[in-house]
């Protein structure tokens, strides 16, 4: 499998889509996961995208197949790791969707270097500089979720500034301990959902126990609210309706007048896994009007291609 030995990581990467009649790709598309997930979190969404762009997937520092170094877990840091592969793959400008935390990654790597960046897609992203803490008791729809979790076994202190990593943790114990197929957590929507669900667990709880990635998830950079405001790169964000994100969706809705801003009903935080359709949809008419703002093509997606599942490739495993 492809490995990118860079100055402080080794990333491994995938690379699909097929070239046109002149031997080149019409545009470089690059995804980037959230924390605890791996690149294969795309598997669907990139085998669909890669119709029409030439799909760049990777693993971020200490995820995946990608190496563990004891540090360098910053949004900042992985930006400069995601700004080394580019560099390594000889990709000068991309189109960059990030979901959860792979937002912040992209984000600041818009800050970083703006002359690279085409377009950003933000999936469900929360971004500390316009939500600090994220509470279970300030979540509007935790009375809701919360028997849910306390079904499975899963107690959370709703008071904790960071309830989201708090939730993947647990979640990852849970899925060690839980037989191949038993009960219904095998159905939840979550970076361990599906096969290699518990490899993935172990390798999350390794990360938090033995490098700084707790301490450098909370580092909110550089930017301020001024530059986040004057980034015009066109922009698509699309959350869903149950989001812990929320809070961050409606302020940059108010700061971003240009962008483009979706809310998925009846859809949760992972919604790309869940339900892929709705994030591939408007993802696809976005980069298609990005590219050529006459054009009103769409990618086509088959009911054949919908039920398949994507790609079967050990590479996205």
């Amino acid at each position: 499998m492809p490995t990118a030995c860079l100055k402080t990581v080794d990333l491994h990467y995938l690379q699909l889509g097929e070239q046109n009649s002149q031997n080149s790709f019409p545009s470089d598309l690059v995804m980037v996961h959230g924390l605890a997930a791996s690149l294969g979190f795309w598997s669907y969404t990139a085998s669909v995208l890669a119709q029409t762009n030439r799909v760049t997937l990777f693993d971020l520092r200490g995820h995946g197949r990608s190496s563990m170094p004891q540090s360098g877990y910053t949004p900042r840091q992985m930006a400069e790791d995601l700004k080394e592969l580019l560099d390594y793959l000889g990709i000068q400008t991309a189109h960059l969707l990030g979901h959860s935390f792979g937002g912040s990654v992209i984000l600041q790597f818009a800050h970083c270097y703006p002359e690279r960046v085409e377009s950003l897609i933000f999936a469900d992203v929360r971004l500390r500089l316009l939500q600090p803490e994220q509470r279970l008791r300030d979540w509007q729809h935790w009375q809701k979720f919360q028997p849910l979790l306390n079904k499975l076994g899963i107690e959370l202190d709703e008071n904790d500034r960071e309830s989201g990593y708090q939730l993947l943790k647990e979640i990852a114990k849970l899925q060690l301990n839980t037989p191949e197929g038993e009960g219904f957590l095998h159905k939840l929507p979550s970076p361990f959902f599906g096969k290699g669900g518990k490899r993935t667990a172990l390798r999350w709880l390794k990360l938090l126990e033995t490098t700084t990635a707790p301490s450098d998830f909370l580092d909110s950079g550089s930017m301020t609210l001024t530059q986040l405001q004057q980034m015009q790169k066109p922009t698509l964000a699309i959350y869903g309706e149950y989001s812990q994100a929320m809070v961050t969706a409606l302020a940059l809705k108010r700061l971003w007048h240009h962008g483009r801003f979706e809310f998925v009903p009846q859809v949760g935080h992972f919604f790309p896994i869940s339900q892929p359709e709705k994030l591939i949809i408007p993802v696809q008419k976005f980069l298609t009007q990005t590219k050529s703002p006459d054009s009103q093509g769409y990618l086509t997606i088959t009911p054949a291609l919908l039920n398949s599942g994507g790609i079967d490739t050990p590479g996205l495993q």
